[in-house]
């Protein structure tokens, strides 16, 4: 094994290590508001750097969403200086998926008459890692100025048929450039897999990819069928072309199924074998549950860092993503048998 290989799968589990357990979980799930949820992370908590400046009583959710946010990025950079050269372009795929997310943030702003509160939450230390000028970007006002700051990179084809005039920011089909952006990083990640991996190692991030992509396509037909009333076009132009463990006819009945029911009874038909009894499916739990075991087993039994390291931001994002359950069930003074209901881990 290389000794940038062995550096990272070290490093990856020992910061898995430091996870938040059941004992944490259980502690933050009794605290009443997000000030007392802050203090634990920061003294208890592998968190305690990224929050030692905060103030917990003056804190609120959004501020602290955005300091733990940050500090998976910090957690991303300090792995990705780590890696070999040979790995160098799958391992940036990664830093491609945060411009993609600033890009998109900045839209919204754009979109919501809000651009001048960008640049605060940009991630203003990674700007050494970006294929564009971070700085430039918070600075941006309009469609045309987006897509001058992106005109070097791959971003700035994908989003010039969906340009708006200056004045016209209300108009951006945010829907669109979401899709077309994420469309085009997942075939830029699926091709550099291909390209530059082989064996195992190609057959292990194939794998731990597809899954993804293929839950992300079952969270998009689930929510489509249940919430809006959409053609089955639109469904089928909004996939990510992918095979999984889902064969290519199966995924086609689930598109095609009449409605929510019939589409639930596939999906527990499916090798996934997912059954919901509620009426309301949270479909992004079960999806990360899916995510969350596959990416454990990963983390403690791969030799192969790239595998390690892509399960490790898995298990990050899935933690953030139960922080935050947590400080919202909170907020709304949601009972703490409930919430512990909605956590994975």
């Amino acid at each position: 094994m290389a000794v940038a290989a062995g550096a990272i799968i070290s490093k990856v589990r020992s910061m898995y290590g430091d996870h938040l357990d059941e004992r944490d979980y259980s502690e933050l799930i009794r605290k009443r508001n997000v000030g007392e949820i802050a203090a634990y992370l920061k003294q208890e908590t592998h968190y305690a750097h990224a929050l030692r400046d905060i103030r917990e009583n003056n804190i609120h959710r959004g501020q602290l969403e955005d300091i733990l946010r940050k500090d998976l990025f910090r957690e991303l950079v300090r792995l990705y200086r780590y890696s070999d050269s040979k790995d160098a372009a799958y391992y940036h795929l990664f830093i491609e998926e945060i411009e993609i997310d600033v890009i998109l943030h900045i839209l919204r702003m754009l979109l919501s008459n809000h651009i001048q509160d960008a640049i605060a939450e940009l991630p203003v230390f990674m700007r050494e890692y970006f294929s564009y000028d971070l700085m430039k970007i918070g600075e941006v006002r309009s469609f045309d100025e987006l897509l001058d700051v992106l005109k070097k990179t791959y971003y700035h084809d994908i989003l010039l048929p969906y340009r708006v005039n200056k004045g016209r920011e209300e108009n951006i089909d945010y829907s669109g450039c979401e899709a077309a952006m994420t469309r085009a990083y997942f075939n830029r990640l699926i091709n550099v897999i291909k390209k530059t991996r082989s064996g195992s190692l190609r057959r292990e991030l194939l794998e731990l990819h597809t899954l993804d992509i293929e839950l992300k396509n079952l969270s998009k037909i689930y929510r489509f069928k249940r919430y809006y009333n959409v053609s089955k076009n639109v469904i089928r132009e909004s996939m990510i072309p992918i095979e999984g463990r889902i064969r290519k006819n199966k995924m086609t009945a689930m598109i095609e199924a009449d409605d929510e029911k019939l589409f639930k009874k596939l999906l527990a038909e499916s090798s996934y074998q997912l059954r919901f009894d509620e009426d309301n499916v949270d479909i992004e739990w079960y999806m990360d549950t899916i995510r969350y075991q596959n990416a454990k087993h990963k983390i403690y039994y791969s030799q192969k860092a790239p595998v390690a390291f892509s399960a490790y931001v898995v298990l990050q994002k899935i933690e953030l993503a139960n922080i935050i359950r947590i400080i919202e069930g909170v907020r709304y003074q949601v009972d703490s048998e409930t919430i512990a209901s909605m956590l994975i881990y």
